[in-house]
């Protein structure tokens, strides 16, 4: 029995229209603004709804999820850290296994690729007054001697040589 040209073309749209959100998502994964945590901290309205690249220290525990910096002096030093739900397919498999693998109370040196938000009560108990969903997770490391990303221009990393 053949399938009806209505189910057929239906199939077709929904494999492209998944490819074309795929896409637009990757271009704002790879078009993400690196900025330093703590410049987010201090400023966290230029950063509202923007897809960003950060390093930080993510710390978990039985009811925490979230992104600090030991050299942040803002008054709440956190970020509530959500996975979006296709996180995984854009992450290495190395990097999923390490981030599955960061013990409670152990913090560990982290890169996030996600979308900065603001304006709204986060996390456990509504207690956070950020969030990072992340959408990949460009590095995890231990915590040893914590540094930021570079400075970023035009894509290119500014502290390499032409």
């Amino acid at each position: 029995m053949r399938a009806p040209f209505a189910i057929v073309v239906s199939v077709v749209l929904a494999v492209v229209g998944r490819g074309a959100v795929t896409d637009s998502t990757n271009d704002a994964i790879g078009g993400a603004q690196t900025v330093a945590y703590c410049e987010v901290q201090s400023n966290p309205g230029a950063f509202k709804d923007k897809m960003i690249r950060v390093r930080a220290l993510y710390q978990t525990d039985f009811e925490q999820s979230a992104l600090t910096a030991p050299s942040c002096t803002a008054p709440m030093p956190m970020t509530w850290v959500d996975f979006e739900k296709s996180w995984e397919s854009r992450t290495s498999w190395r990097l999923r296994r390490a981030t599955d693998r960061v013990r409670w109370r152990v913090r560990a040196d982290v890169v996030f690729v996600g979308r900065f938000r603001t304006g709204g009560h986060f996390g456990h108990m509504a207690m956070y007054p950020y969030l990072i969903e992340v959408y990949k997770v460009e590095a995890v490391k231990p915590s040893g001697s914590f540094r930021p990303l570079p400075s970023t221009r035009r894509g290119h990393d500014a502290s390499r040589k032409p």
